[in-house]
C-alpha cells in the first residue's frame, strides 16, 4: 500500500510539474502578441482614415477584443508570409529600414497563441498603447496642405481615368523657396488608384518632367521622409501638379466625388540641405509584350556620371507584372542586386528605403530587369485577354515598366556653388 501510495504521489508530482511549466509557456495576447502587432500591423490595421497611405485595411487590431476574431486568420497569414506584406528577396533581409518582416519565432508565438485558443492574460503584461498623430497624416502635421481647388467628380461609366488637376501655390502658402523634408499623399477617395505629384516653378515648360518630382502614392506605399542633409528645394510661386489614376468598376451609381491632398513637411530654415534629391524612373517604353507569353523580360539601364547615393527604390508595372530585380554594376567589374522582388504584387506598390544609402561611384551602370506574365492562366486569373500584344500605357489593361529611384548626388553642393 505505501509503495502504490508512494507512487501515486510521484505521478501527481509529475503532473504538477509538467502544469506549472505549461503555464510558464502560455503565451498571452498581452504579453506575446501585443507587441509583435503594433511593431508589425497596427501602422495599417487601426481606425479608418489613419491608414497607410490613406488606405484603409479591412479591420482595426488595436485591441485584444479587436484581435480575437481574426486570431485564426491572422495565423494563416503570418504562416503563408502573406502579412505583413513584404515582396523584397529575403537576400536583402536587413539592407532597407521600411522593412515588413516577422522573425520565424514571432511567427511562431503567434501560432502557438491561436493553438492555445488565443488567451488574453493580464492586462497588467499589456505595453503601452501606441499613439499615432491625430492630425490625419502619418507623419505627423504637415507645413504645407495642398489640395484640388475644387472637388473632382468621376463619372459613373469610368473604369481607368487619368486627371491631371494643378494648384497654384500663393505667397501666403509659400512665401520664400524651402526644402522639403517629407511628402505624404492623401487620397480624398476610394476610386484613386494612385497619385504622382510634381513641382513647377515659376518659367518652367509644365511638359518637362525631368525636375520637380515629389514622389507619389499607391496601394502600400509609404510617406517619402528624408534624413537631414538631403530634400527636394521648392520655389516660391511653384505649381504643384497632381496626375491622378482613378480606376474602379463602371455602372451607374459608382461615381464619387475626390479631393486628394498632399501633405509637406519642411527642413528647419537653418538646416543646410547639401545633397538635392531628385525622384525619377529608368524605364523603356516602347516595349511589346507577346500573345500568350509568360515571362517577358523588359530592361533598362543608366550610367552614374558622378558619385551618387541612392536612397530608395519603388518598381511600378501593372497586373502582368510578375518579377522586378535593380541591378549594380560597378566600375571595379564587380556587381550586385540591390533589390529582387520574385513574386511582385500590383495590389502593394512597396517602395524600397535603404537603412544605409547605397553609394553609386561615377561609372556605375544602373540596370533594372521587370518581367511581365501575359500567358493564359494569368491571364484567366487576372480577367484580362491574353490573345493581345500589350504595350505601354496608362490603364490597368496595358502595362507600365517604371523603375522608380531616389537618388542625390554624393558630393556636398552648397548654396552659391
Amino acid at each position: 500500500m505505501k509503495r502504490i501510495l508512494t507512487g501515486a504521489i510521484t505521478v501527481m508530482a509529475m503532473f504538477l510539474a509538467m502544469g506549472a511549466w505549461a503555464a510558464d509557456e502560455r503565451v498571452t495576447f498581452t504579453k506575446d502578441i501585443l507587441p509583435i502587432i503594433q511593431e508589425n500591423c497596427q501602422t495599417c490595421h487601426r481606425p479608418a482614415g489613419m491608414n497607410l497611405s490613406g488606405m484603409i485595411a479591412p479591420m482595426s487590431l488595436m485591441t485584444y477584443q479587436e484581435v480575437r476574431p481574426w486570431a485564426k486568420a491572422i495565423a494563416r497569414s503570418v504562416e503563408a508570409k502573406i502579412m505583413p506584406p513584404w515582396h523584397a528577396s529575403e537576400a536583402q533581409h536587413g539592407s532597407f529600414r521600411n522593412e515588413r518582416t516577422l522573425t520565424d519565432e514571432e511567427i511562431a508565438t503567434i501560432l502557438s497563441w491561436v493553438e492555445q485558443r488565443a488567451p488574453r492574460g493580464n492586462p497588467k503584461d499589456a505595453p503601452e498603447p501606441v499613439q499615432f498623430p491625430d492630425t490625419g497624416w502619418n507623419f505627423g502635421t504637415p507645413d504645407l496642405i495642398v489640395k484640388f481647388d475644387e472637388p473632382f467628380f468621376v463619372p459613373d461609366d469610368i473604369q481607368d481615368l487619368y486627371h491631371d488637376e494643378t494648384v497654384q501655390l500663393t505667397k501666403e502658402q509659400l512665401p520664400e523657396d524651402r526644402w522639403i523634408k517629407g511628402i505624404e499623399f492623401k487620397p480624398g477617395s476610394e476610386v484613386v488608384h494612385h497619385i504622382i505629384g510634381h513641382a513647377y516653378a515659376p518659367g518652367r515648360d509644365a511638359n518637362d518632367r525631368s525636375e520637380g518630382m515629389l514622389g507619389g502614392n499607391a496601394p502600400g506605399a509609404d510617406q517619402v521622409e528624408f534624413e537631414d542633409g538631403f530634400g527636394i528645394k521648392l520655389r516660391a510661386g511653384s505649381k504643384i501638379a497632381f496626375d491622378m489614376h482613378y480606376h474602379k468598376e463602371s455602372g451607374p451609381g459608382t461615381g464619387m466625388f475626390d479631393r486628394s491632398q498632399i501633405g509637406i513637411q519642411f527642413h528647419a530654415k537653418d538646416m543646410p540641405v547639401t545633397h538635392p534629391v531628385k525622384i525619377y524612373p529608368l524605364a523603356h517604353g516602347a516595349f511589346e509584350i507577346p500573345p500568350y507569353h509568360g515571362n517577358w523580360r523588359v530592361g533598362a539601364a543608366q550610367i552614374m556620371e558622378e558619385d551618387m547615393i541612392l536612397l530608395g527604390m519603388l518598381p511600378h508595372t501593372h497586373l502582368r507584372g510578375s518579377y522586378a530585380k535593380y541591378t549594380a554594376f560597378y566600375p571595379d567589374g564587380s556587381s550586385e542586386i540591390l533589390l529582387e522582388v520574385p513574386e511582385y504584387d500590383f495590389n502593394w506598390q512597396t517602395g524600397y528605403d535603404f537603412a544605409e544609402p547605397k553609394h553609386l561611384p561615377a561609372g556605375t551602370r544602373l540596370e533594372m530587369d521587370l518581367h511581365f506574365d501575359n500567358s493564359a492562366e494569368n491571364a484567366e486569373e487576372i480577367g484580362f485577354n491574353p490573345a493581345r500584344a500589350i504595350s505601354f500605357g496608362g490603364p490597368t489593361t496595358d502595362e507600365m515598366d517604371l523603375a522608380w529611384l531616389t537618388i542625390a548626388p554624393a558630393a556636398e553642393v552648397h548654396p552659391g556653388d
